[in-house]
């Protein structure tokens, strides 16, 4: 077997470090696995070819998916480490890390001092620096980089004062970042609560027995919002990864409320995904029987989901049922204000169940009510989204679309999540297959569905 290659450029990048890993892992595999992989062996396994594994492990070009990436893991037998580091590659790609050194110097003007390089080893050493940081999962973002993030977080460990040792800062920190999935465009929301996600993570590998559970019942709630806004940013697998997270969290903080929130969270976001609508109906009913007969936010959400579902796939009366059902249990419980509900919530569902039926009047009057409570930039949308799903079931097809086609031309593109694009398909999908090619409104429907965003 090969020694492994150490190559003098694997610094020069995050495209060559990321190609140098992946060529470390084949030349270490018969060691690590029992048996030789060749270059011939490794495209054979992942679709490529010899040639293109060649590009990549010199670190000239890179995968052009996060699925392609996992197949490489798979196949090098990794463990993940591929899949963990993509998200950085994928931003750094093929940046001079000379240059992410340099913007280290100008955010803190100490960090070299009076010296050629403060750190020992010179630039070579500072690079590697770099991906010491990104280890720590502090440069999963570039924007936490590049606004000194790391630098903060290293004073406050010299000083003792590390962010998060008191539990009940953490309750703050989620709140704030619900508020943010509420006014913030996913990628905005999505830099800052990494940042908090890795400071946990620390926090946690660290923590007494007595703190755990409080902390797991934290990482499932970040955890939730991080899978929300994934789905928001149309990253679907990884999504679903975080939502398994979110569930192992919860489960073991004992906390049975976090535990059908959870639940209830994944089956409303499962509309918005490529998961099988009986999938999210299942999910539904799953976390109703885990609910027990408390009526909390996540029993709610995984009423509410099911009530979609049901509208999606025709089933109009059931829908309607788990509407009234909804209905009933905000009358007695008064969840307004709990975390994870809003009075909003319950006429967004009726709106999507009352708009599929093409219930003209139910479903404005729903529409109206939850634009008038409405705090967060996605029910708006949707909910105008929704009247043209009840335009389409009744028969205006061509209308439905022009309206579709002007509401994401009015959108902020850095509004214009895959959740809202995911509903504008949906009015497509009312239309009988064929009438869609007649239609005078398709080629701008198309086009707008397709439109740049800047998620």
């Amino acid at each position: 077997m090969p020694a492994p290659r150490k190559s003098s450029d694997r610094y020069r990048s995050m495209a060559h470090y990321f190609g140098a890993l992946i060529r470390d892992l084949r030349d270490s595999y018969e060691s690590r696995v029992g048996e030789p992989l060749t270059m011939s062996h490794l495209a054979a396994r992942t679709g490529y070819s010899a040639s293109m594994i060649g590009q990549i492990e010199r670190g000239e070009t890179l995968p052009e998916s996060g699925a392609r990436v996992e197949s490489l893991d798979d196949a090098l037998h990794a463990g993940g480490q591929l899949k963990t580091l993509w998200p950085l590659v994928q931003r750094l790609g093929h940046r001079p890390l000379e240059e992410l050194a340099a913007t280290t110097k100008r955010i803190n003007p100490g960090y070299r001092e009076n010296a050629p390089c403060a750190l020992a080893g010179g630039d070579d050493m500072e690079r590697r620096h770099l991906f010491q940081l990104a280890g720590w999962g502090l440069l999963a973002q570039s924007p936490i980089f590049t606004n000194g993030e790391h630098i903060r977080q290293m004073l406050e460990r010299s000083l003792g004062t590390a962010e998060g040792r008191a539990l009940d800062h953490w309750e703050a920190v989620c709140a704030d970042h619900t508020h943010a999935l509420l006014a913030q465009p996913a990628t905005e929301a999505l830099d800052d609560l990494l940042v908090d996600l890795a400071i946990l993570q620390q926090q946690m590998s660290i923590a007494t027995p007595e703190q755990s559970a409080r902390l797991q019942r934290i990482a499932a709630w970040m955890s939730t919002m991080h899978a929300n806004l994934l789905t928001r940013l149309g990253e679907y697998g990884p999504a679903r990864r975080w939502w398994r997270t979110a569930r192992q969290a919860a489960d073991a903080s004992h906390d049975a409320d976090m535990r059908v929130w959870v639940r209830g969270a994944e089956a409303v976001f499962g509309l918005y995904s490529p998961r099988p609508v009986e999938t999210v109906l299942t999910l539904a009913r799953d976390a109703q029987t885990l609910a027990a007969g408390r009526t909390t936010p996540g029993l709610l959400q995984a009423v509410g989901a099911e009530a979609q579902a049901l509208a999606v796939m025709g089933r109009r009366q059931e829908a309607r049922e788990s509407v009234r059902h909804l209905h009933d249990l905000v009358d007695r419980s008064s969840p307004d204000g709990q975390v994870g509900w809003s009075s909003d919530c319950t006429w967004f569902v009726s709106s999507w169940v009352y708009s599929f039926e093409g219930a003209t009047e139910s479903g404005r009057e729903a529409r109206d009510k939850t634009l008038a409570q409405s705090p967060a930039y996605q029910n708006a949308a949707n909910v105008r989204l929704h009247e043209a799903i009840s335009v389409a079931s009744s028969g205006g097809h061509n209308e439905a679309l022009r309206l579709v086609t002007q509401l994401l031309a009015d959108l902020d593109p850095a509004y214009r999540s895959r959740m809202i694009t995911h509903t504008a398909r949906r009015v497509l999908d009312t239309v009988p297959s064929d009438r869609r090619a007649a239609l005078p409104a398709l080629p701008d429907y198309r086009a707008a569905l397709n439109a740049p965003t800047s998620t």
